[in-house]
């Protein structure tokens, strides 16, 4: 069973506590709900992105227990995940080039992994971690998250996250990156 989901993220700490988690994700929301652990890795490739922090792209560096997950006003068809707790990962050779380790390199910024693959990849035990209280900004609950009544229908997908599903997807039976796989619908 997948517990752990991988996040490809140029956010920092700091910016996870504005948002209340760390957004804003196309993934499916029983994936999450059903996922224990999220662990973070560095993408330098957004221009937005954290790069002033020390941490090389591609690099681990912190792991979170989710809490849940809520769908957002501020992109429609896409995630909030909300942690409780984190502990940051020390900057040693294990986790440089985690996103490659984990994931062969794929350029889709979520994958579903397991806590056997963080073991066998990274050689992290999460059950010896010291966890830190998350600690989201006040304004974060009320800034960009739909309350979960409003969207009862969260299990119907956007089109345009069936299609990167299916890309990944394809992406992966084929041993190619995402950007190869075309989709193309006919009306």
């Amino acid at each position: 069973m997948n517990n752990v989901i991988g996040i490809f993220t140029g956010k920092d700490l700091k910016w996870m506590e504005s948002e209340g988690g760390s957004g804003y994700w196309i993934a499916k929301t029983d994936r999450i709900k059903n996922a224990k652990y999220v662990i973070f890795v560095r993408n330098h490739r957004e221009t937005w992105a954290v790069k002033d922090d020390g941490l090389q792209h591609g690099q681990a560096f912190m792991i979170g227990r989710i809490s849940g997950c809520v769908p957002t006003a501020k992109y429609l068809g896409r995630k909030l995940i909300q942690i409780s707790e984190y502990s940051l990962l020390p900057d040693t050779l294990n986790f440089k080039q985690a996103w490659k380790k984990l994931t062969r390199g794929q350029r889709y910024p979520v994958a579903y992994l397991n806590t056997d693959d963080l073991s066998s990849e990274l050689d992290l035990d999460v059950d010896n971690l010291e966890w830190t209280v998350f600690d989201p900004s006040p304004s974060a609950e009320n800034d960009g998250a739909v309350p979960e009544n409003v969207n009862a229908s969260d299990d119907a997908k956007e089109l345009s996250e069936i299609i990167a599903e299916a890309k990944e997807m394809i992406a992966h039976a084929a041993g190619v990156d995402a950007d190869k796989v075309n989709i193309q619908i006919n009306f």
